[in-house]
Order: structure tokens, then C-alpha cells, then sequence
């Protein structure tokens, strides 16, 4: 039999540890209890933030549409929408037609749109302005996340290992820590210590150089330590299954990944695993070309995503207990390209949602005629709109997570 190497087993390897993993390590608890019986009851009914990511930019202004500033039509002549298809918030700005969900928890007071948000000298990069998003800091590399860092402060004395979970097939830079672990879930159903889909003699072999590994103080150490949660992290995996027995699905979810994923987020909730912070992406967003019906599709996913978690979480007595909050890491610029799309731009609303949210309008609309480069100009601070959710939502130490202090918003 072919002896696995250390890069064979970081490759095969992955299979060991399906879905339990992923942001500096993976789940396991030290003393082989239940995950579940480590949460107090008070974890259990204590606020809860879901941040959805909107991966590759979204059209901002086209999310809300400023039907009110008559540029809008000139900028946009085929992707700009008639004032009577826009749902109008106000005389001035509106959701695009995809949102009617959307637009419907706005009417009851659910929603709050934070307009015009941005940060100093924005960055084009997916890659680079989406690190200052997770990270929130626009002036400096860093290699810790926003949300790593307020679990950190806040909840280091939760042994709870599910206190902050990543939802869907990859995890995000704003759980980063050198210090504590945030698990990544695609499915309870499919929480294996080994992929379902290994075969048996691969399973053998991966199983043998699982126990091979554990050798002396050098450069496999680091290996060693993963081996070893994910050793533990074996002890967790009935309790995980466990979960959905709890769930009642009272909801009818649509048939997308990301309402899947929500969904999923419900099921974590209905079973009490004192889960504070969650985090749940929908990709599609970056509309160079042909963007009317892609963006229109995409939207269409987050409407009927949110929509169908809200019900869920009124069905469950949960809804003022959760808060939603959006975001991307920059909108599109004003005029459309040459392609039916737009291109990288700058600022763009955010939607933050909940039982306890106090619904309206928030901050200012960018002036479409006042460009800087063709870019919208920002209007409120991302870290304005953390902040407030840290401090009124998640009782934390916002200056301490996010370097100093920001506006408060007052939406929550």
C-alpha cells in the first residue's frame, strides 16, 4: 500500500473532516460532553446575529433604486427601471421589483435600509475590499476578523464550541482568529468525521495515516493538533445530527442553496445550540454583462430567502430574538458599461432585519451627480452600522472590536 504523504493527507485528508471545520480549526470540546449541554440557558435565549454576505458586489443602486434623482434614467438607459415598477419606500428611493418580501417587512416595520454605505478611500478589489469588510479595518492589513474578534471579547467565557457558526461551503475572513475556532456547516444531514462518499479502503488508508501522524515536536505539530480536534470533534457529531429532530418545518423554504442555508440557521436555533453569531453567503452579484436578469434572479434568491427565514423565525417565537443584516463589498458604479452591466463602484445600501429592528431609512442617498471618478460618495461608515449592532444588539464592546467609536444608528 502506498504510504500517504503529508501533502496526500492534506489533500485526501480533507474527507476526515467533511464539514467540521474551516476558520483556524475545528470543532471539538475538551471534556467529551455533549456540545449542546455545554450552553447555559441563557446562551439559549440570548440575541442572536445572522450576517448574510452578498459575494461579488452588488448593484446598490439598482437594490434601491433613487427613482427621485432624474440622472438615474440618463446614467442607465437600459437598465434603469420605470418609476411604476420600482416599490416605492418614499418619493425618492424604492426596491427593485425582485424585493416584494423585502418590501413587505419594510411596510411592518422590520426593516431598516442604511443608505450610501462605503468607507474612506474605497478599494475596487473583490478580494482586498471584501478583507477590509470582514476585517474592518480599510487602512491596514489585518489578519483578524470583526466578528472573530468581538467572540473574543465578549463571549470567551462561553464554552459553547458553537457559539459562532459559519453556514454554507467556505468560511469568511471576519471569524479569523489565532485564538478560537469557528466550525463551517453545509448540512446537518451530512456532518460526518468522513465524507459518506469515501470508499472503504480509501477510508482505511486515510484512517491509518490519521494515527501515523501523531509523531514527535517538528514541523507536523501543527497537523498533529488539527488531528487531534478532529479526533474530538467525533464525540459531537451524533449531537449535531441530533439537532434536526427538533426542527419542525412549519416554513416552506424555497429550493435555493442559499434558503437552504438559512434554513439551516433555523435548525441550529430550534435546537438550542446557543449559537450567538452566524454567517450565511449568496454569490451571483458580479454583474459586468447582461446584469438585468441576473441581478433580478439573484435579488429574487435574497427576497424569497429572507422572507421564508423571517416566517420561520415568527413561526418559532424567534423573531425578536434574531437579527439579519446584509452587506457586499462594494456596489457598482452609476453609469452602465457598454455590456448591459455595470462595473466595481463604491457605495451601496444595507438591509438590517428583525422583530426588533425600528424599520425606516437610514443615513443619506448618495447625490448621483456628485461623483467622485464616476463612484458614488459614501454617506455612513460600515463600522457606523457594525457598531450599533454590537453595542445595541449584541451588548459588546464595540470600540474595543472595531479601534475606536462610530456613530451610532439607532436602528436597533
Amino acid at each position: 500500500m502506498m504510504k500517504l504523504t503529508r501533502r496526500d493527507f492534506l489533500i485526501k485528508g480533507t474527507a476526515l473532516f467533511a464539514t467540521l471545520g474551516l476558520g483556524g480549526g475545528l470543532l471539538y470540546t475538551q471534556t467529551g460532553k455533549s456540545i449542546f449541554a455545554i450552553g447555559s440557558e441563557q446562551e439559549i435565549d440570548d440575541p442572536v446575529l445572522v450576517v448574510v454576505q452578498l459575494s461579488g458586489g452588488n448593484d446598490g443602486i439598482n437594490t434601491l433604486i433613487p427613482y427621485g434623482q432624474g440622472v438615474y434614467f440618463d446614467a442607465r438607459p437600459t437598465l434603469g427601471y420605470k418609476q411604476s415598477e420600482v416599490l416605492a419606500l418614499d418619493h425618492r428611493v424604492g426596491l427593485h421589483p425582485s424585493l416584494e418580501g423585502v418590501a413587505a417587512l419594510y411596510k411592518q416595520g422590520k426593516l431598516a435600509v442604511v443608505q450610501g454605505v462605503g468607507y474612506p478611500k474605497p478599494d475596487h478589489s473583490h478580494f482586498r475590499s471584501m478583507e477590509i469588510w470582514q476585517t474592518a479595518e480599510p487602512d491596514k492589513i489585518s489578519h483578524s476578523g470583526w466578528l472573530a474578534r468581538y467572540v473574543e471579547s465578549s463571549l470567551r467565557q462561553s464554552s459553547n464550541p458553537l457559539k459562532a457558526v459559519q453556514v454554507g461551503n467556505s468560511g469568511s475572513k471576519a471569524f479569523h482568529s489565532d485564538t478560537m475556532s469557528f466550525p463551517v456547516i453545509q448540512s446537518l444531514d451530512t456532518y460526518h468525521l468522513i465524507d459518506s462518499k469515501t470508499g472503504i479502503q480509501e477510508k482505511s488508508r486515510i484512517l491509518k495515516a490519521f494515527q501515523d501522524m501523531y509523531g514527535p515536536q517538528d514541523q507536523m505539530e501543527q497537523l498533529r493538533i488539527t488531528c487531534q480536534r478532529g479526533s474530538d470533534a467525533y464525540k459531537s457529531v451524533e449531537a449535531i445530527q441530533a439537532l434536526s429532530a427538533n426542527y419542525s418545518n412549519a416554513i416552506e423554504y424555497p429550493n435555493s442553496s442559499f434558503a437552504k442555508d438559512l434554513q439551516l440557521v433555523s435548525k441550529l436555533l430550534a435546537g438550542k445550540s446557543g449559537t450567538r453569531v452566524f454567517n450565511v453567503q449568496l454569490g451571483g452579484f458580479d454583474d459586468h454583462a447582461d446584469e438585468k436578469v441576473q441581478h433580478a434572479k439573484v435579488l429574487k434568491q435574497l427576497d424569497e430567502g429572507l422572507t421564508a427565514f423571517y416566517k420561520d423565525m415568527e413561526s418559532q417565537g424567534l423573531q425578536d430574538r434574531v437579527v439579519v443584516m446584509t452587506f457586499s463589498e462594494f456596489g457598482r458604479r452609476v453609469k452602465e458599461n457598454g455590456s448591459g452591466g455595470t462595473d466595481h463602484g463604491t457605495a451601496a445600501p444595507m438591509f438590517v432585519l428583525g422583530g426588533k429592528v425600528k424599520g425606516g431609512l437610514y443615513g443619506a442617498y448618495p447625490n448621483l451627480s456628485n461623483l467622485d471618478n464616476g463612484d458614488l460618495k459614501y454617506e455612513v461608515d460600515f463600522r457606523s452600522v457594525y457598531s450599533t449592532i454590537i453595542e445595541n444588539w449584541l451588548d459588546g464592546d464595540a470600540p474595543g472590536v472595531l479601534g475606536k467609536s462610530y456613530e451610532n444608528l439607532r436602528f436597533i
